[in-house]
């Protein structure tokens, strides 16, 4: 159940960043280019959806 609940965090956290990545930009990193937060959401949310789908060892 544990590992269920840190893969929707990670979910969340994936779009999080993607919803607010032209803020963190403008915002945070201004003297950057802008920095690909979305494929960093995108990557959290598929290891949250591999968190969400694995068999837990006990049963």
């Amino acid at each position: 159940m544990k590992k269920q609940i840190q893969g929707i965090a990670f979910i969340l956290f994936g779009i999080l960043l993607c919803c607010a990545e032209q803020g963190i930009n403008h915002i945070l990193l201004a003297s950057f280019n802008d920095f690909p937060f979305s494929l960093f959401g995108i990557l959290s949310g598929c290891v949250g959806l591999n968190f969400v789908f694995q068999k837990d060892k006990n049963e």
